[in-house]
């Protein structure tokens, strides 16, 4: 038997201080104190504080014959990273203080990554999938027929919605009313005497953390569909149109695989006839969906599985795929805008390329990066719409990651812009003033080093604008 007592200090602030935890430290000894009476506290704390702790004492006192397992877990959270020495050493001791009186007592900082990191973390699913007779087997992996019915049913939850978490690793996102899905639906509804579903289709692919067969049906710890996203998607949809009697199957494979560098591998080997772009296949990796969670806290849609937003009906112009924000890295921080204007996928496919702009690592590639990218993307889309009418289309299709690199020049006051800089750049000084004296200078240029799409495409003309510009000229009274 176990009593745990939980107690969280959470601050919305930027850094670990020392104050937070001298209040435990003064707080948490006196209301675990069996000597202090209740009503000696209401005076400090709040009725529900003073409550909770109670029954926990009240716990340890009437389970004592049981000899429970006593633990306290503390947690101080913050927004921050590095945790000073200080702190550190007063958590230490205001553990060690409780633990001459409780057996089991940790104290754990959280900062901004590990709670990220935790609010992530999906609790455990485990799903049955009824099959048709025995499944074939291999290592770590099964390969089955099962009904489609039942195969509704395992993607679906209690109250019969469809479980999306299922399809967080598939490389891209429901299509809709394209035509391959058309005719699956097609099928579904309106079967062909004496032709089962699975000859017409190519099944699903689903990777688990774990799986095993018994009586009849797989058990799957943890299922992820990895190929097979439009089949279930129309399967669901179209599933009250599936009789308890309907005897058609579909083909299911299953692999047991942990490591992500192998599940990544099984997913590109699954997708390779799709004939996706090279960033989809990027998609699933972590530092994408970390993206794609800050964007949504600033007011953008990181659509990391290509029409995923649209389909929502999020406004376009806040939507940007992997592809568009490297092609903004690209400008601003690597200033390439010729690579980003002319083989902006070569920059995704290679893997040294790729980690230039994708690195994964905060220190390297603080979020907030993307985040400023973006933002200065959209400014200088936006401006160059305003064009439409007044500047020749040579230079609308040519001049805007250019515009995008000096744009950052500009708000930086010097062509030097370390990534870690980038996140402290105010995008709000990107007005339509300073957007004009940008482009003109850049259009100046363009004109002088001869007006074509291969100048702007070779980095001769980006190593002229690093030579010529200076602040004065893009400067904005």
């Amino acid at each position: 038997m176990e009593i745990e007592l939980i107690v969280i200090q959470a601050k919305n602030v930027a850094n670990f201080k020392e104050a937070p935890v001298d209040k435990l430290t003064a707080s948490v000894p006196l209301l675990l104190s069996h000597d202090v009476d209740p009503k000696d506290l209401e005076a400090t704390f709040k009725p529900e504080v003073i409550k909770i702790f109670r029954s926990f004492l009240d716990a340890m006192h009437q389970l004592a014959g049981e000899f429970p397992t006593v633990g306290i877990r503390i947690y101080y959270c913050c927004k921050g990273d590095a945790v000073p020495v200080a702190v550190t050493t007063k958590a230490d001791a205001l553990a060690a203080n409780l633990g001459t009186s409780f057996k089991n007592v940790e104290f754990s900082t959280l900062g901004a990554q590990q709670l990220y990191e935790r609010s992530g973390a999906q609790k455990r699913l485990v799903k049955e999938l009824p099959t048709v007779g025995s499944p074939m087997s291999g290592t770590n992996s099964y390969v089955t027929l099962c009904r489609l019915k039942n195969y509704v049913d395992f993607i679906s939850d209690a109250k019969g919605e469809l479980i999306s978490r299922i399809f967080d690793a598939n490389v891209r996102a429901y299509q809709g009313g394209v035509e391959v899905n058309k005719e699956i639906a097609k099928s579904v509804k309106e079967p062909s005497a004496g032709v089962d579903f699975w000859w017409l289709n190519n099944g699903v692919t689903i990777v688990a953390d774990k799986a095993t067969f018994m009586s009849n049906r797989l058990v799957i710890e943890n299922p992820l569909i990895v190929n097979g996203l439009q089949t279930s998607y129309e399967l669901y949809n179209n599933g009250k149109s599936i009789v308890d009697t309907d005897e058609r199957m579909v083909l299911v494979r299953v692999i047991v695989e942990n490591d992500q560098i192998k599940r990544d591998e099984i997913i590109r080997a699954t997708n390779r006839q799709t004939g996706l772009k090279h960033s989809s296949f990027r998609a699933t990796e972590p530092v994408h969906k970390e993206i794609e969670d800050y964007f949504l806290t600033q007011g953008y849609f990181y659509d990391r599985r290509r029409n995923h937003y649209k389909r929502e009906g999020k406004p376009a112009d806040k939507i940007i795929g992997i592809d568009r924000l490297a092609q903004a890295v690209l400008a601003v921080l690597l200033q390439e805008p010729h690579t980003a204007r002319a083989r902006p996928t070569t920059a995704i496919r290679d893997d040294a390329d790729y980690k230039r702009i994708f690195s994964g690592d905060k220190a390297q590639h603080p979020l907030p990066l993307y985040g400023v990218a973006t933002k200065l993307l959209s400014a200088v889309d936006e401006y160059f719409k305003s064009l439409a009418g007044t500047t020749a289309q040579i230079h609308r299709n040519n001049l805007r990651f250019h515009t995008l690199m000096v744009l950052g020049w500009a708000l930086n006051g010097g062509t030097t812009l370390p990534a870690l800089k980038m996140p402290h750049l105010d995008t709000s000084k990107a007005t339509t003033d300073q957007l004009k004296a940008v482009t003109n200078w850049v259009i100046a240029e363009f004109e002088s080093a001869g007006p074509a799409d291969k100048t702007a495409k070779e980095a001769a003309f980006t190593n002229r604008l690093k030579a010529n510009w200076k602040e004065s000229v893009t400067k904005v009274s």
